[in-house]
């Protein structure tokens, strides 16, 4: 089975965004830009503590991503805190904080920018990720451009669709995507904002259960 490839890309960058991250891209409670309560975050408070070589890259790298927490609330405050039980952090960025690696830098997207006078400036984009490492390969996603009809960013969407993906009814609404059991990638439009939900490994419907929860 095959999936969209934005949707799952979505899902890899993700995993990426985290892992470069110290393990969580939740916003810190100081909203910090990438400051959470791990090794990472205690390192840049006492910089005579040695770090390790897994550590290094969260805290010291440069070149990794900036989160700046709440950067897009509203669009965040649209994805689910909680579904069936699992328990989701949500982030946003705005075009001047998307991290290197989340899938809106391709060139389909710099295509259709530029075809409709739009810039990365423009780009808003929201994501949930489970707390529970169980439901990883879960993720919930929204990306919205400013001054974009909902038909002109559906026509984006459906640019990515593979062979397999259809148009189907899934949480009340109309879906395009696939899926069976525990794994699935869908996405839908709804007042200009694309919604992206991926599913893999977790409970059975559980991608069901969060389109229902979305606008």
């Amino acid at each position: 089975m095959t999936f969209d490839r934005r949707a799952l890309a979505g899902a890899l960058a993700t995993v990426l965004l985290v892992a470069a991250c110290g393990g969580s891209a939740s916003p810190s409670p100081s909203g910090a830009p990438g400051a959470t309560a791990t090794p990472a975050a205690t390192e840049t408070q006492a910089p005579t503590e040695a770090p390790t070589a897994t550590e290094t890259p969260a805290a010291n790298e440069t070149a990794g991503p900036t989160l700046i927490p709440g950067a897009v609330a509203d669009l965040e405050a649209k994805l689910p805190a909680e579904v069936n039980g699992v328990t989701f952090t949500r982030t946003s960025f705005d075009g001047q904080s998307l991290p290197p690696g989340t899938p809106i830098g391709d060139s389909d997207l710099e295509k259709f920018l530029a075809a409709n006078g739009k810039s990365l400036s423009d780009v808003r984009v929201a994501m949930a990720t489970p707390t529970d490492t169980a439901t990883v390969g879960t993720l919930v996603m929204a990306i919205q451009i400013k001054g974009v009809s909902s038909e002109q960013m559906l026509s984006w969407a459906t640019t990515s669709l593979d062979s397999e993906a259809t148009k189907t009814t899934l949480g009340g609404k109309e879906v395009y995507g696939s899926g069976a059991a525990g794994m699935g990638a869908y996405f839908y439009v709804k007042d200009d904002v694309v919604y992206y939900v991926v599913s893999f490994g977790g409970p059975a419907g559980l991608a069901e259960a969060i389109i229902s929860k979305l606008p």
